[in-house]
């Protein structure tokens, strides 16, 4: 099967022969060594008729230092095949002093390593391998990285030393350091990371490069593997290629990034909460929790303004871990394809979604736990009856006013409670019968009452109790823009691939640490006894 693959690669030499009499050096740049790629074995044909030597022979491709268009060390005067199936070239060094000294450096065996930038035309799966059987080179580089045969794309994606370039089929396009982690951030998967770590053989490839940077950025360690945040976006797979993702090209898993993922599983997300992404230590958020005053005065200079001052106070976040389990059947048997990934991913996402919503709502701000909007103190209150009372419309009215009177309700402000709340409401009736709600258009979770949205999530509880009321239900009015959720650091998975040995399954298990507050408890009034 021959298929048009879609990623661009890179390959690193050292340079054998690094004097020369003249301006001139000849040097090999490429071979049909196989390159471990995310995919499996990558492997460049070097028949003539695979390779396209057009760019290099084109008289203006240039010799650059680490891949910056703007340090250029010389021009590539031919290239070609030789006979032992190596791309070979020849190049003259430029005369400004950056080109002396590294020409220095390079016959002095200082910087001996040679880079090549290529674009993949075509390839075919043969007997596990992918080989390319048309590909084109771009451009040569002295790169002052190892030269490792086996590292593939970006080896110094860490470092911020020099600019790495990139090339589409369509000409090159430069990248800096952080857009090339974010690109190869997009193609991490977490199958191939629990793979590695489960057989004992550890990360290796991008996964490995990209654990490393998160390890760098996090400031410690992980004996399991960091999930880069935009690793949750598109992911591109070669066509033809079984570990790659079979005949899947550029499968969704996700809309967006981690956050985004989250986001969209969240009810107090969908009522406007606010992330914070990126936090490290504790957070001290500065608020107005008093204003000034202002005074009416004579203009005669008898009279004037009187001094006052408003009060300022902080809310501080600080990290709270939470964890998600998952066990996966036979995990480490199964190719890495897109279906399996997306399930991971959505598995993920969805617990970690659940206990995040859980404890916005009603976190108790001990054992570990964030506190929710219920158990914040000063935030409004509507009390149903001694021992609890079913909800009506005027409860819902009374809450909208308990934010109202304190200046906080605004049109994006919103209603939250749970299914067995949504069902007494919707069947409640006027004394003709007649739904107060009709039950006939939307569910009543796409309305609207008195102006303002109706979400409806059972992370909201229903196990409340009063008197001697159980079973009591929460209903949650507010701004929900003043819902803080912060986000500590990066995603990590710790694997498990011993505890359910002789069932041949695979726990995994995710954490992300984060933390939960209320900007102004003034934003919310929650009625905490509906009899539902």
């Amino acid at each position: 099967m021959t298929t048009t693959a879609v990623e661009i690669q890179r390959r690193y030499l050292t340079i054998n022969e690094t004097r020369s009499d003249s301006d001139q050096l000849e040097f090999s740049f490429s071979s049909e060594t196989p390159v471990t790629r995310y995919f499996g074995d990558e492997v460049l044909d070097h028949n003539r008729d695979a390779v396209d030597l057009t760019r290099l022979n084109g008289g203006a491709a240039p010799l650059l230092l680490n891949h910056d268009p703007d340090r250029i060390l010389g021009i590539v005067e031919r290239a070609w095949i030789d006979e032992r199936r190596r791309g070979m070239a020849r190049i003259t060094w430029a005369t400004n002093d950056l080109a002396v000294q590294v020409r220095k450096d390079v016959e002095a065996g200082v910087m001996p390593n040679i880079s090549v930038g290529y674009s993949v035309l075509d390839a075919e799966q043969d007997a596990g391998v992918m080989r390319v059987t048309r590909w084109q080179p771009i451009e040569l580089s002295v790169v002052s990285i190892p030269a490792d045969a086996s590292i593939g794309v970006n080896r110094a994606l860490a470092t911020t030393t020099h600019t790495p370039m990139t090339y589409e089929p369509i000409g090159p396009a430069g990248l800096d350091p952080e857009a090339e982690y974010k690109r190869e951030a997009e193609q991490f998967s977490i199958v191939r990371a629990a793979q590695g770590i489960a057989s004992g053989r550890g990360l290796r490839g991008r996964e490995a490069e990209i654990n490393q940077e998160l390890e760098h950025r996090n400031g410690r360690r992980t004996q399991g593997f960091f999930v880069p945040d935009n690793g949750w976006t598109t992911r591109t797979y070669v066509a033809g290629t079984a570990t790659a993702g079979g005949n899947l090209i550029a499968t969704d898993h996700l809309a967006t990034n981690f956050i985004e993922a989250l986001r969209d599983r969240l009810a107090v997300a969908e009522l406007g909460a606010t992330f914070l992404g990126g936090l490290v230590g504790d957070v001290s958020i500065p608020k107005r929790t008093g204003t000034a005053t202002a005074y009416w005065f004579g203009a005669d200079d008898s009279d004037s303004v009187t001094a006052s001052t408003g009060t300022i106070g902080t809310v501080t976040m600080s990290p709270k871990t939470v964890g998600a389990l998952s066990k996966f059947s036979h995990l480490m048997n199964l190719q890495s394809t897109p279906d399996i990934e997306r399930l991971i991913r959505d598995d993920f996402v969805a617990l970690l979604a659940e206990a995040i919503d859980t404890a916005a709502i009603n976190g108790s701000g001990s054992s570990s736990q964030p506190t929710g909007i219920l158990n914040t103190s000063g935030i409004g209150s509507v009390a149903g009856g001694t021992n609890g009372l079913a909800p009506t419309l005027d409860h819902l009215m009374d809450l909208k006013k308990e934010v109202a009177v304190d200046n906080a309700d605004v049109a994006s402000c919103g209603f939250l409670t749970n299914a067995k709340v949504e069902a007494v409401l919707s069947k409640l009736k006027d004394s003709q019968s007649q739904y107060l709600l009709s039950p006939y258009g939307t569910e009543l979770s796409r309305s609207q009452i008195a102006g303002r949205r109706f979400e409806v999530s059972n992370n909201v509880p229903s196990n409340l109790s009063k008197g001697t009321g159980t079973n009591l239900s929460a209903i949650v009015y507010g701004n929900f823009s003043d819902l803080l959720i912060g986000l500590y650091g990066t995603l990590e998975i710790l694997v498990d691939p011993y505890t359910d040995f002789a069932k041949g399954t695979t726990g995994i298990r995710a954490l992300q640490s984060i933390d939960i507050a209320v900007r102004h408890p003034e934003s919310f009034a929650a009625m905490k006894d509906a009899i539902a």
